[in-house]
């Protein structure tokens, strides 16, 4: 479960050496922190000047678990769940700023990837290992016993492999990508252009190990696992030019700067109270509802997506806290430039989920049906696994494409004139009172950029 990067990297190279520059090479560079903060639980890297950086470059980190070597993390979003803020400065400019990058990203890799191809690629990198066996007699689905963790006879969790412990800590690879910076997907970034100005990359990480950590047949506290700050490096990966190309294009600065278009995502912060009427062993009998006004106004909104959180410290979970959890019979309207943007409320799981198919491009989820859908359709007519109750509605998001069918960056987007309605509105099916409790409401909202690099200044505009 550790990665090699020998592997992948031909590596030699850090901060302090002189990069090879040969056109078409790309250079593996290795930086320590710049600065390093135990209190704030943050760490900092100042970004090599070198060539076009690459969406390749990732972040190593271990971590600490205090002697105890049972500790996981969790199955859907590894390493990534640890991750609280990732945010990118360029020349004092905020290029991006997105808080719990992890739940943003998880629907984008279960719908580019089955969970074979996440279990064989990327669970060397982020530590994912959500692998299922199917029955193929009542269609249940179980946990995969070459996974990480697995279920005895009695319904049991215990440890498979890849255990964290401070002594054999595995080394797990964050993508920039995964973490915020998936614009270096469409381009590289030219770096070379910043000249005096610095790019420099700050990690927070979460001080609850709950939120992405647990301990099998055992129960996780907010401390059980951190972070080993002093061993996170940046592997930033550049794309060489030659020479007298990055010479004539920092020259061409002085008539014009260069232009870097990109899509940025932000979080939106916003809370769903618990619900009214529900009791143990009895569905609730009042539906909740709330009004959301999500201020965009004079931005080009590509996307949106929904992810109700549980609130801080409730996972003892293979999930962790890196759940989006479904909460009953949904009733969803959108509200953009003052018109409906449905022509009626939407009320049935299916176009729901079909509608959030859209937003991931056509692309479903490739988790089990009980696991991505709510309503009572899942609860009262699927079949659950006994052994895997805990699936049930974990990863429910709702998400909504705004694209207009243009290309590029700029002009594919729909620009709001006003704040972005959004009205949710649920009643719990469930009688584990599980639905009715209180969320954090997450709107993760995707927007046009302009990145400009001038002559020794750098602005960011939307």
């Amino acid at each position: 479960m550790s990665v090699d990067l020998n592997k992948y990297f031909k590596l030699g190279l850090d901060s302090t050496n002189q990069a090879t520059q040969q056109a078409g090479l790309i250079n593996t560079i290795r930086t320590p922190a710049d600065t390093t903060s135990a209190a704030l639980n943050r760490v900092s890297f100042k970004v090599p000047k070198t060539g076009m950086l690459t969406a390749d470059s990732h972040f190593n980190i271990r971590f600490l678990t205090g002697g105890v070597s049972n500790h996981n993390v969790n199955l859907i979003s590894g390493a990534l769940g640890a991750v609280k803020r990732m945010r990118i400065t360029m020349g004092n400019k905020v290029l991006t700023d997105i808080e719990r990058p992890s739940l943003h990203i998880i629907p984008h890799l279960y719908s580019r990837n089955t969970l074979t191809q996440l279990s064989d690629y990327h669970k060397h990198f982020i530590g994912c290992n959500y692998l299922l066996n199917t029955d193929f007699g009542d269609g249940t689905n179980t946990l995969n016993p070459y996974g990480s963790v697995g279920f005895t006879a009695a319904n049991v969790v215990y440890q498979r492999q890849s255990n964290i412990s401070t002594a054999g800590a595995p080394t797990y690879s964050l993508p920039l990508r995964l973490l915020g910076a998936d614009f270096l997907n469409a381009a590289s970034m030219p770096v070379f252009l910043l000249q005096n100005q610095e790019m420099i990359i700050e990690l927070e990480f979460t001080n609850d190990s709950r939120d992405y950590a647990f301990i099998p047949n055992g129960a996780i506290t907010a401390g059980s696992v951190s972070v080993d700050l002093n061993n996170i490096e940046l592997v930033s990966t550049h794309i060489m030019l030659p020479d007298e190309v990055e010479q004539q294009q920092i020259m061409s600065l002085r008539n014009q700067p260069a232009q870097y278009p990109l899509i940025d995502t932000y979080l939106i912060r916003g809370v769903l109270p618990a619900g009214a009427g529900a009791q143990v062993g009895t569905p609730a009998t009042e539906r909740r509802s709330e009004l959301y006004r999500l201020n965009v106004q004079n931005r080009e909104v590509h996307k949106m997506l929904c992810v109700l959180k549980p609130l801080d410290g409730q996972a003892e979970t293979v999930f962790a806290n890196q759940r989006s959890l479904a909460c009953g019979d949904e009733n969803i309207q959108l509200k953009i430039n003052g018109l409906n943007y449905f022509e009626r409320p939407l009320t049935n799981s299916a176009i729901i989920y079909q509608v959030f198919k859209d937003y991931l491009d056509g692309m479903g989820l490739k988790f089990p049906v009980e696991t991505c859908t709510g309503g009572s359709f899942v609860s009262k007519d699927q079949v659950i696994s006994s052994q895997f109750p805990e699936a049930l509605k974990q990863e429910h998001y709702v998400g909504f494409d705004f694209k207009n069918g243009n290309q590029g960056v700029f002009g594919a987007g729909t620009v709001m004139k006003s704040a972005i309605e959004f009205e949710y509105s649920s009643l719990s099916d469930d009688d584990r009172v599980v639905e009715s409790g209180a969320r954090d409401m997450f709107f993760y909202v995707s927007v046009s950029k302009m990145l400009s690099i001038g002559n020794n200044v750098v602005s960011v505009s939307f």
